[in-house]
């Protein structure tokens, strides 16, 4: 048994999600992936569309660290690009 009580950050992030009753990503989750878009004006959209959901997500910090911690190489998550995490 290991002495590292934490859980890893994927499965610490889900749980918030599980237990706020489900948050704008999961219900249009490919907003929040605009490298999937080619055409650059849909791939902008959905930037500002994903970063408009974020900041009114009350799991923004967590899906910020967690995004952090897991070195998440792409999407939006907690309104940022992986060039400013």
């Amino acid at each position: 048994m290991s002495d590292d009580r934490r859980m890893s950050p994927i499965r610490e992030f889900m749980e918030l999600v599980d237990k706020s009753g489900g948050v704008a990503c999961q219900e249009v989750p490919a907003i929040f992936f605009p490298e999937d878009y080619a055409d650059k004006q849909t791939r902008d959209y959905a930037i500002r569309t994903a970063r408009a959901l974020c900041n009114e997500c009350p799991l923004k910090a967590a899906c910020f660290t967690y995004a952090v911690e897991a070195q998440e190489p792409y999407g939006i998550w907690a309104g940022t690009l992986p060039s400013e995490r």
